[in-house]
Formats: C-alpha cells, sequence, structure tokens
C-alpha cells in the first residue's frame, strides 16, 4: 500500500459519500409518499404531515406507520451532513449546522392544531406561532444555500483558470440550484400560511427543494471530478528530457 493509495480511497469514499447523500435526499419526498399509501395515511398536504399521519379505520399497531421512515431518513442526512469534511473551516462549519437542523427536524414534531410540545421554548422567546419543526427545516435549507452561493468557489475556483467554460458553466449550475432551492422553500412556507389544505401543493413544492438539495451533490461530485483532472494536470511531472530530444528539434 502506498500513498497514492491511500488518497486514492479517501476520494473514492468520499465521493460515494456525496453520491449517498444525493440519493437518499431523491428519494425522501418519493419514499414518505409511496409509504403513506402504501399503509394507509395517503397523500399528505406536506412532508411534515407525515410525522403524524395515521389511519386509525384499520387499526394498525403502529398509528403512525410513516414516522419510522420520516425521522430515520432524516436521521441519515443529519449525521452525513455533519460528519462530512468541507474544504473550508467556514463550509465546513455550515455543513454542520445544516446537518443538527436536519436532526432537530426529525427529533421536534411538526404542530397539532396549533400546538406542539415545545411550545414554551418559542413563547419564552416571543414566537409562539412558530415551531421547532419549522423552524430546523427552514434553518436546513439556509444552511446549505449559503455552502451552495458562498463555498462552492473553494473548490471551484481551480477551473478558473485552466477550464474558463467549465467554471461558467459550473458557476451557473450552482446559482439555478441554490435559487430553486430557495423559491421552492419559499413558496412551501408562504402556502402553509395562506393556502393551507389546498391540495398537495406545498408538498410538491417541498420536494422540489429537496430535489434541488440532492441536485447539488450529484453536480458537485461531477465539479470535483473536472477539478482532480485539472490538479493532476498542473502538478504532473516534467518529462526528462535528453540531448536527443533536444536535437530532434533542430
Amino acid at each position: 500500500m502506498d500513498l497514492n493509495h491511500v488518497d486514492n480511497a479517501i476520494v473514492e469514499n468520499y465521493r460515494k459519500l456525496r453520491t449517498r447523500i444525493g440519493v437518499i435526499a431523491l428519494a425522501f419526498p418519493v419514499v414518505l409518499i409511496a409509504v403513506g399509501y402504501w399503509w394507509g395515511p395517503g397523500i399528505q398536504p406536506t412532508l411534515s404531515d407525515y410525522y403524524f399521519a395515521t389511519d386509525p379505520a384499520r387499526g394498525r399497531i403502529d398509528l403512525f406507520p410513516v414516522r419510522l421512515w420520516f425521522c430515520g431518513i432524516l436521521f441519515v442526512v443529519g449525521v452525513f451532513l455533519y460528519k462530512y469534511q468541507g474544504f473550508s473551516k467556514n463550509e465546513n462549519n455550515w455543513l454542520s449546522l445544516a446537518g443538527l437542523f436536519a436532526l432537530g427536524v426529525a427529533v421536534f414534531p411538526m404542530s397539532q392544531h396549533g400546538k406542539n410540545d415545545y411550545d414554551f421554548v418559542l413563547a419564552w422567546i416571543g414566537l409562539p406561532q412558530l415551531s421547532l419543526h419549522g423552524i430546523c427545516a427552514v434553518l436546513a435549507f439556509a444552511c446549505i444555500a449559503v455552502v451552495i452561493v458562498w463555498y462552492a468557489d473553494s473548490t471551484l475556483s481551480e477551473l478558473k483558470m485552466t477550464k474558463p467554460a467549465a467554471y461558467k458553466r459550473f458557476k451557473r449550475i450552482y446559482r439555478v440550484i441554490a435559487a430553486f432551492m430557495v423559491l421552492s422553500i419559499g413558496i412551501s412556507i408562504v402556502l402553509h400560511y395562506t393556502h393551507q389544505g389546498m391540495d398537495s401543493y406545498i408538498l410538491l413544492a417541498e420536494s422540489f427543494g429537496i430535489w434541488a438539495f440532492a441536485a447539488y451533490w450529484f453536480v458537485k461530485n461531477r465539479e470535483l471530478t473536472e477539478v482532480g483532472k485539472a490538479l493532476k494536470a498542473r502538478n504532473a511531472p516534467v518529462p526528462h528530457r535528453t540531448a536527443a530530444d533536444f536535437a530532434d528539434k533542430l
């Protein structure tokens, strides 16, 4: 085993971790909708409604059959984000915060009938109309948006001189992903307070926001592949030239 073997193993492990985060996030809304449909609660107005989604008519032992999937997936994503090492100290801090807030979405339940077991916390800080569940969800997405907008250049800048076309392309894609994520979550918040119970538009908006989050990790994998190629080309050893090589040029 040599140093290159160890370096390649670390790079591959991080690539797989990013892929897994993307796949799990991509599957999250689909799994909740599918499990809810299979076990009886059906399609809910929002993703958070699956926390307490139940079908008492069927008399199931597990009154909330989708909650396990909801919390389990969020715990996996939260731990992955917390443990994932960013390419700078600040990026790493924002990713860790996003992971903690994702865990908060699972730990703190959504409000039911305007009430929550943690109402006393928000009442103490003067925000009784909100919920820790909702606050954590919004802040988790906000942290990821910060990473995409402000810290993508920590690796992307390597392509600025060597592959300017690729640099501009990835920069544009990251901006679209961040804008799409912020827009989707913003729409879901507005609909939550203005059109409660209106079909499943909030569910759709939330799903698109999560899929944008998933897309970021797939694009990041592709970008880092290009960055790796650029670094190898820049650091490639200069071949040793003999007198015969110079003679050929004459």
